[in-house]
């Protein structure tokens, strides 16, 4: 039997950060030192009657009465301690209740969010590097005691070297008899405004509420400063002797829980000019420097506009919509069509080709020309005769055409023909004598 103290997370309500998902470094932290354990039931007496700190980490779902009245024996009669983590936007992004039960001992985590205006470190705005914030001053001499990074400045305020890591959370609003261990400081917007509200009974028991569950994230757990704060926490609510006295909160300083008006509306109504508050002092409220009249409507000129219509013998009909019409230049109207497309002819049959002129050579061309001329000069019928000086140049003609010496689309006679073959080979004579 182990005797280490039990810290128990619950998962009935859907808890957005999960010791299997998110907090696997806070688990290990965790288990050096406690015996962990969760809870996926309904919350019950004899379930938490054994449970040292039970954990809230980002319920999104509600809890019954019969819950929190589990709680409340919880935390004023069995003096259990119990930790509530949240996140920005509060119980409207999460859609719990657990406001309802908070708001009894004092602390209430709003539907904001922390946002640092300037860069440092982390690049997006929501993840937060708080300065100055640790406003409990036993921790925050415990804290500077330790091992973590502190940044030096030229100034005398000390608070101002410890730097925590504050994610995606929100603010909080803490009284009586609640306290407050964590603000925002002078840097991170909202200024001054509660980060972590503590309550404790006389028996006991006690309540953390934080408005970051990120902070003990993975991500950044790994600073050493967030590392720092949870150990101390841990020990403050494992029931180690860390006592407050009303010195330890007396130098907070917190700012009132101030919200921007909506600016996307205001800049629709502003003044025409601001020759209406000359000769008057300033209000102190900008918001009298707008006028809320410009845009209203009203139909208290209605029947006016009735009378006019009697007055001026017009019948009174409801105005009715009326389709616009527009004229626009169009450009000219150009037939969306395509010049037809024909098909290519088929090729001839091969048997339509003449194979011997194609394929034949020259030399066997003009033998076969040869035969056929001398079939008709060798002819002893006189109407052959007749034909034979026709056919005799068209046997010129061809033979030029087969030889090239001619082109084919020339129409030479045949003399001219004989002419050129005659000069060709006269100028190859001297050649030849030598």
């Amino acid at each position: 039997m182990s005797n280490k103290p039990v810290i128990c997370f619950d998962t009935s309500k859907n808890e957005r950060f999960q010791l299997s998902d998110n907090y696997k470094m806070l688990h290990r932290k965790l288990k050096v030192n406690w015996s962990v354990e969760q809870n996926d039931a309904e919350l019950r007496k004899e379930r938490l009657a054994k449970v040292k700190v039970f954990v809230l980490a980002g319920p999104q779902d509600r809890f019954t009465e019969d819950e929190f009245e589990v709680l409340k024996h919880y935390v004023e009669v069995q003096g259990g301690s119990l930790l509530v983590l949240l996140g920005e936007g509060g119980e409207a992004e999460f859609n719990t209740n657990v406001n309802f039960f908070l708001e009894q001992y004092g602390i209430y985590i709003n539907g904001d969010n922390v946002v640092r205006p300037h860069y440092y470190k982390n690049f997006h705005p929501k993840e937060c590097t708080v300065g100055g914030g640790v406003v409990c001053e036993s921790m925050w001499r415990h804290l500077l005691k330790l091992d973590i990074e502190k940044v030096d400045y030229d100034f005398s305020d000390e608070k101002y070297k410890i730097h925590f890591q504050y994610p995606y959370g929100a603010t909080l609003n803490v009284s009586e008899p609640a306290n407050v261990l964590l603000t925002t400081g002078p840097v991170v917007y909202p200024f001054n405004r509660p980060l972590a509200g503590y309550y404790t009974n006389g028996k006991g028991g006690k309540i953390l509420a934080l408005g970051s569950g990120y902070i003990w994230h993975d991500k950044y757990l790994q600073d050493k400063t967030n590392d720092a704060m949870l150990e101390y926490l841990l020990k403050l609510l494992g029931g180690e002797e860390i006592s407050y006295t009303h010195l330890d909160f007396n130098d907070v300083e917190l700012s009132d829980n101030k919200h921007f008006t909506d600016l996307a509306f205001l800049a629709d109504m502003p003044k025409a000019c601001l020759i209406d508050s000359i000769g008057s002092e300033m209000p102190a409220d900008f918001k009298q420097m707008f006028d809320m009249n410009l845009c209203a409507l009203s139909n208290r000129l209605l029947k006016d506009v009735m009378d006019t219509y009697e007055q001026l013998h017009v019948k009174y009909e409801p105005l009715k919509i009326i389709k616009p019409q527009f004229e626009i230049p169009l450009p000219s109207l150009q037939l969306a069509t395509f010049p037809p497309i024909f098909s290519e002819p088929p090729a001839p049959p091969l048997e339509l080709y003449d194979l011997d002129e194609t394929f034949s050579g020259a030399r066997s061309q003009l033998a076969h020309m040869t035969g056929q001329c001398l079939q008709a000069l060798q002819s002893k019928e006189p109407q052959r005769r007749a034909l034979n000086q026709r056919e005799l140049e068209n046997y010129v003609k061809e033979c030029a055409r087969i030889t090239a010496i001619v082109d084919e689309r020339q129409d030479m006679a045949a003399r001219e023909i004989l002419n050129i073959v005659a000069r060709q080979i006269a100028s190859y004579r001297p050649y030849a004598e030598d």
